[in-house]
């Protein structure tokens, strides 16, 4: 089962496997907000995640990109990659990494002897050593970065085994380190003993050495390592001991001294490197070669100490055992094959070869890379900014119960109105929007507004004195001698209560010209006067049935302003790009962010101002149970205290008349669409009701 499927739903997932079909970005989205969450819980940084149209996920160690055409068996392992390259970050002391040849140069006595081992001068040894050096580190600081969110943060495990599943999982591995394949004390058969050591696979006799690496590392304590000097160390200790067992005419036939591709740990994207799935020692799911589906087993017990999770005692004992072969000689270092080991087919040898290169690749940061959909880059970019994402939403009798997901946005940006495109705004890139004269004439009538208002923010103080109760009047103490009792006073101050109005406008396209101008102009004035007010808040919403970010027709609802989190310039910078287009969903729409709405009204005088100029529609929505659903949600509000006021623009047929005042009750107005900025004079009186 995949651990993503907890917080993914299932639409998605179907959604994202579609061939041919264009991807759902506010899905896609929704997905990258996760991963980047699990990074940030990890690193405690904001680390970029964008997209690929690739095959591959990657990272260049600074942004983590994730494959788009990956199959849904890759979301586990797109979050381990992201998590363990985050790790890296967090974790791996980079500027030691660019000191490593320093490292290397104090080691004198080694150095002269690897010098005169080799026949070269000491000055020429350190290229050398430092690129088989960093291979090592890599494998050392993967295995403790690794281990220490594995173990600190137990409920990644499934990300983890995931990627290593993905990038390291080969049966050919397994087959390999049993056949007489790579038994030759050389630099390549020791980096691919070294890489798949956890594999349970593993024979510690197989190269000389092999046995004292494994010492070396001891797995089991991985968490010794603190930190990049401590795995460096290690790394510089295996390196000496490799360094000690192969012979010089190999070193010479394979080395170029400068040429190495090596990296630091956790630099360009190398991935998992070779690491474990478990870092704390070898098991059949967690070596880079484990082997394959018929071996698999993601059970917690992988990790407790048995032959697929922590290397047990016995086979500590077993792998020290098996240095003498039964014959009573060493096993080390044969150049011919042992007729005890397995034969590989030259196909056989072929895949081997390429699933070494593959874990050299992903150690030396050599995977093939697609460039990121840079248009798809920057919708999810700009949805991400928006705060976008999807609320499903249920309406309908009990025994025909229907489904639909609402779009929800709630931080509208000009970027977004760029890079997103959608039925409700204009894209072109001129400076003054469509809308432009109406939010200019709303904000000099929200100027005059304003200025009636400020009322509610002022306080009165009135003082009741002569009282027989209360605090002293101080200038009543001369009286109390001569009988007099009242000589107590009271202070009672008055002040109006927080209040907090939602303005929702039908941005249908029967909503377009006048109708739009008038209510954009409406609501912008009552922006700008609870602007002016020190606790009085504003919300401006717009909805519709429509396309956005390349989705089929479906409802949508818009926050273009929150003054609590939004300046009012930015509002009106983008609400003059604002058209209409599309159906009614009206309660569709209402229900998506009903929770919220009955959340910011909570202790304050709230109101719901509603603009529409038809009954609702969308799809299967309509006619009495798309009444119905949107009076639910209207008496939702009036149950919870909101005020609701609800405007029909234009003129209604008796049928609408009735339809409409079904929905939202006795405070529902006819009013002509000339005559739409009287609202402000109506809204006035009511912010000016006492609390």
């Amino acid at each position: 089962m995949m651990t993503s499927r907890f917080w993914l739903n299932q639409d998605f997932i179907d959604k994202f496997s579609e061939k041919g079909s264009g991807k759902d970005a506010v899905a896609l989205a929704g997905y990258k907000r996760a991963v980047g969450n699990f990074v940030r819980i990890v690193t405690g940084e904001n680390i970029p995640v964008r997209f690929s149209n690739g095959n591959q996920s990657y990272t260049d160690g600074k942004v983590v990109t994730i494959s788009t055409s990956a199959d849904p068996k890759d979301f586990d392992s797109n979050v381990g990659l992201a998590l363990h390259e985050g790790s890296h970050i967090k974790l791996t002391d980079f500027e030691l990494l660019r000191s490593m040849a320093d490292f290397v140069q104090k080691d004198d006595n080694f150095m002269l002897a690897y010098a005169e081992k080799h026949g070269i001068d000491r000055w020429m040894a350190g290229p050398g050593i430092l690129t088989k050096l960093k291979d090592i580190l890599n494998v050392v600081e993967d295995r403790r970065i690794d281990d220490f969110v594995y173990t600190t943060a137990p409920g990644y495990r499934g990300y983890y085994n995931a990627l290593y599943d993905k990038y390291f999982n080969h049966k050919i591995i397994d087959k390999g380190l049993q056949s007489s394949e790579l038994r030759t004390e050389d630099w390549e058969s020791y980096m691919f003993r070294l890489i798949n050591i956890t594999n349970p696979n593993r024979d510690m006799t197989a190269l000389k050495g092999l046995a004292q690496i494994w010492e070396t590392m001891d797995l089991a304590n991985i968490g010794r390592l603190k930190n990049t000097s401590d795995a460096l160390q290690v790394a510089w200790d295996i390196f000496k001991i490799i360094e000690s067992n192969v012979p010089v005419a190999k070193q010479q036939e394979e080395e170029e001294p400068g040429t190495g591709e090596g990296g630091a740990p956790g630099e360009g994207g190398k991935g998992p490197k070779g690491e474990i799935k478990n870092p704390e020692g070898g098991g059949e799911d967690d070596g880079e070669g484990a082997s394959g589906d018929d071996s698999k087993d993601t059970g917690d017990d992988d990790y407790e100490g048995n032959s697929k999770g922590k290397t047990s005692e016995n086979d500590e004992d077993e792998d020290e055992g098996q240095e003498v072969n039964e014959d009573g000689g060493d096993d080390y270092g044969d150049d011919e094959p042992d007729d005890n080991f397995d034969q590989l087919t030259p196909r056989e040898i072929q895949q081997l070869e390429k699933a070494q290169q593959a874990q050299k690749d992903f150690l030396n940061q050599r995977i093939k890379k697609k460039k990121s959909n840079k248009a798809l880059d920057r919708t999810v970019e700009a949805l991400d900014a928006g705060d976008v994402d999807s609320k499903e939403v249920k309406y309908g009798d009990d025994g025909n119960l229907r489904k639909v997901n609402v779009t929800v946005v709630r931080n509208v940006t000009a970027r977004m109105i760029k890079d997103v495109d959608c039925c409700m705004w204009y894209r072109y890139g001129n400076s003054k929007g469509p809308s432009h004269n109406a939010v200019t004439e709303g904000l000099i009538l929200g100027q005059m507004l304003g200025k009636r208002l400020k009322v509610r923010s002022e306080s009165k103080n009135t003082v009741f004195n002569r009282l027989r109760t209360g605090k002293i009047d101080k200038r009543m103490i001369s009286s109390a001698g001569f009988g007099h009792e009242a000589i107590f006073q009271k202070l009672e101050t008055f002040s109006y209560t927080p209040s907090i109005i939602h303005i929702s406008i039908d941005n249908s396209g029967s909503m377009g010209g006048q109708k739009l101008h008038n209510a954009v102009k409406t609501a912008t004035a009552i922006a700008k006067a609870c602007s002016m007010i020190e606790n009085m808040d504003c919300v401006i919403s717009y909805r519709c049935d429509g396309r956005f970010a390349g989705s089929l027709d479906k409802p949508l609802m818009v926050i273009a302003y929150d003054s609590r989190k939004h300046k009012l310039v930015q509002f009106t910078q983008v609400v003059q790009f604002i058209g209409t287009g599309g159906t009614t969903p009206e309660g569709l729409c209402f229900d998506a962010v009903m929770d919220e709405i009955l959340k910011d009204a909570r202790g304050k005088d709230a109101y719901f101002l509603n603009f529409s100029d038809g009954e609702p529609y969308s799809g299967s929505y309509e006619g009495r149970v798309a009444h119905e659903h949107t009076r639910k949600q209207v008496q939702k509000m009036i149950t919870n205290g909101i005020k609701v006021i609800s405007y029909f623009i234009g003129h209604a047929g008796a049928n609408s008349s009735n339809n409409f005042r079904t929905m939202y009750g006795k405070d529902a107005s006819f009013i002509d669409v000339s005559s739409v900025t009287e609202v402000s004079k109506t809204m006035n009186k009511k912010f000016l009701e006492l609390a």
